[in-house]
């Protein structure tokens, strides 16, 4: 047995060994907590937006929802980066390798760091010209810079908590961050009332309240990660890069980063489409994204679950049993995503009622989930191939392949052919026709490709 590896798991560990198993309840056991982690969230920003609409005025949450793509940007290119990171951890973990799994856990988290404290000082200082370069307008720029600086401030903790919250998925614990996570919601809902609602500080004291909860959050996972029973063990003595391990990491992250910043800069590219189509458009196109959250949860859910069995195996070197969890998370996929479209066409109309009783608004919600919600499914089959393959390392070109079906052709389709044929229905297919381009330009990969090899070879590199 090579030098720094291990035959046995580590006893008492919150992990779980993905290589073994039967391998639709390992898929399940992964999923869950991670769809909890997102649950719990979504609750997290409708909270924000409810006390601070109820309680702040409409200046208040102008000024917070003018912020949203900016820290969305941020966000999304940390979170890829960390689940690149949680790559190289995972095969690390499921090749027993203890000792480069120990290091690696210490280069993710010293990049967090300096990356965090990098994010959070230039945007305390660039913050206002970066929200007139977006043209925020002025009314508001009083309430959305003080916001911005105390979320920009703690960015350090929210590349802290994403980056931990990927490392311990990699190892199997997709409990502990669902746990913080739900903890971090509930403090933050009692910081919202104490600060806006009390003592009447508005989007700053929702800011102020989103720092400090991320503070907490980030605190409790690096207290989680230092006494974690095993070799992913964190110990602030040994902060710091190995060289070879950041290459990998950097390499298998940046991609990903890259790929969300990108998606979300084509999402304000649709969001100002949809305005052309009227108030009542954008309503119902804000109520639809609330109606369809639970299905995007857990298809983020499968997604990650899948990366996270694949890098495992892929440390272990058992590629049929990868190429067995992609066709199970394939079929879970299929009856778990068709089965919530299915029902959300059927009662989307009650169920739009319930948040707004406006003719017009139910109808402009009903024509775009019945337009959207039958091709669900393909999105899906997109986050579990992607999913499976970049497990192994290889995230580059499931990058380009993203860029290419849900970006670059989304915003053609938005600047080209929606102005030529301006119907709320043009638009809408967008995502169907984007979708399955996708999914077939990564089953054909998958399958046809070469990534297994291409990964094999970055991991002897």
């Amino acid at each position: 047995m090579a030098f720094g590896r291990r035959s046995a798991r580590h006893a008492g560990a919150a992990s779980l060994d993905v290589t073994q198993g039967v391998i639709w309840k390992q898929l399940l056991l992964l999923c869950v907590p991670i769809f909890f982690s997102s649950f719990f969230q979504q609750a997290h920003a409708l909270i924000n937006t409810f006390i601070l609409g109820q309680f702040g005025g409409k200046l208040a949450l102008g000024g917070v929802q003018a912020t949203a793509s900016l820290f969305e940007l941020a966000v999304g290119f940390s979170v890829g980066l960390g689940a690149g990171c949680a790559v190289i951890s995972g095969q690390f973990f499921g090749s027993h390798d203890d000792e480069r799994l120990s290091r690696s856990i210490h280069t993710a988290m010293t990049i967090a760091l300096v990356l965090g404290l990098t994010i959070s000082v230039l945007g305390i200082i660039f913050i206002p010209h970066i929200l007139e370069f977006m043209g925020t307008p002025q009314d508001l720029m009083g309430e959305a810079v003080p916001y911005s600086r105390f979320y920009a401030a703690a960015m350090v903790c929210s590349l802290v908590l994403n980056m931990g919250s990927a490392l311990l998925r990699s190892v199997g614990d997709t409990r502990t961050p669902a746990l913080i996570i739900a903890s971090g919601c509930f403090i933050n809902a009692v910081l919202d009332v104490l600060f806006v609602a009390v003592l009447g500080l508005e989007a700053m004291g929702c800011g102020m309240a989103t720092a400090i909860t991320l503070t907490i959050n980030a605190t409790f996972m690096t207290r989680r990660l230092m006494k974690a029973d095993g070799a992913w063990r964190l110990d602030l003595r040994k902060l710091g890069i190995d060289g070879k391990i950041c290459k990998r990491m950097i390499s298998t992250g940046l991609p990903l980063g890259i790929q969300s910043s990108l998606y979300s800069i084509s999402n304000i590219i649709l969001q100002s489409t949809v305005n052309t189509f009227g108030t009542d458009a954008v309503t119902g196109w804000g109520l639809s994204g609330r109606l369809d959250a639970f299905v995007w949860m857990v298809t983020e859910a499968l997604g990650v679950s899948m990366t996270t069995f694949a890098a495992q195996n892929f440390g272990a070197r058992n590629y049929e049993r990868m190429r067995r969890g992609y066709h199970t998370s394939l079929v879970i996929t299929v009856a778990l995503i068709g089965s919530m479209s299915a029902l959300l066409v059927a009662f989307v109309g009650p169920l739009s009622r319930i948040f707004i009783d406006d003719p017009a608004v139910t109808n402009y919600t009903t024509i775009m989930i019945h337009f959207i919600a039958p091709f669900y499914a393909f999105y899906s089959i997109v986050d579990n191939t992607s999913g499976a393959i970049r497990g192994s390392g290889e995230s580059l070109r499931p990058m380009l392949l993203t860029i290419l079906g849900t970006v670059v052709f989304r915003v053609i389709w938005l600047l080209v052919v929606v102005p030529a044929h301006h119907a709320i229905e043009t638009m809408l297919m967008v995502y169907p026709v984007t979708w399955i381009l996708t999914a077939v330009l990564f089953v054909a990969y998958h399958h046809w490709g070469h990534w297994l090899r291409h990964a094999e070879a970055k991991a002897v590199a």
